[in-house]
């Protein structure tokens, strides 16, 4: 009688076949991510990502075909935290003022958190040697949500609750003055301490600055 194979956490019953491919997916961003961050791209060693993930270099290459495309997915993960939790039709019944602050207070949280600070150490480093990096970082990350916020500002354009010429240009204002000083320490490697009022405050103020610019008088 053959003994009952054990099962690991990814192979349990609970879990459909494509939940575990998922699942063992999100567990190979994850590592990878850590890796990225800490060797650099061209470090990086995909061997220590199975290792850190679990699974096999093969599972790896079919779930993302090769490095730039598992780095491709850390970018694209790290794009999703920011936009996902952005219901944009639930904002466009809101007004500039209110939608602008979630908006603004969402991405400055994520800009200074430590990962998305080495993230773009990361870029930094190696963007004149990998310039494939930073073209995958502009297109999901930077210019993504430059464009979101672009339709959002031109919805209310539509709406004469904004007067802006340029959405694309005004966004791309907004975002910029989100970053601040703050941004470019949290990139340098400094741990950027803000309790949630200061942060709030910070992100007030920039929506204040925007609306002076582009609202019907």
């Amino acid at each position: 009688m053959t003994a009952n194979k054990p099962t690991t956490e990814n192979e349990s019953p609970q879990y459909a076949p494509r939940e575990r491919g998922l699942i063992r997916r999100d567990k190979i961003i994850q590592a990878a991510t850590k890796v990225f961050v800490k060797s650099g791209y061209e470090a990086a060693s995909l061997q220590e990502i199975v290792a850190l993930a679990g699974g096999s270099l093969a599972t790896l290459y079919r779930l993302f075909g090769n490095k730039e495309g598992l780095f491709y997915a850390v970018i694209e993960r790290k794009s999703d935290q920011l936009l996902s939790d952005l219901n944009y039709s639930e904002l466009q019944s809101k007004t500039p003022r209110v939608a602008l602050f979630e908006i603004g207070r969402r991405f400055f949280s994520l800009i200074i958190s430590p990962e998305v600070g080495a993230i773009h150490r990361l870029l930094i480093s190696e963007a004149v040697r990998t310039p494939r990096l930073r073209e995958i970082f502009l297109t999901l990350a930077t210019e993504r949500a430059i464009r979101n916020l672009a339709d959002y500002l031109q919805s209310q354009v539509d709406k004469q609750n904004l007067d802006i010429k340029n959405c694309f240009i005004a966004a791309s204002h907004f975002m910029g003055a989100l970053k601040g000083n703050y941004h470019i320490r949290s990139m340098l490697g400094e741990t950027v301490n803000l309790s949630t009022a200061q942060q709030e405050e910070f992100v007030i103020t920039a929506v204040d600055m925007f609306l002076n610019g582009y609202t019907h008088r």
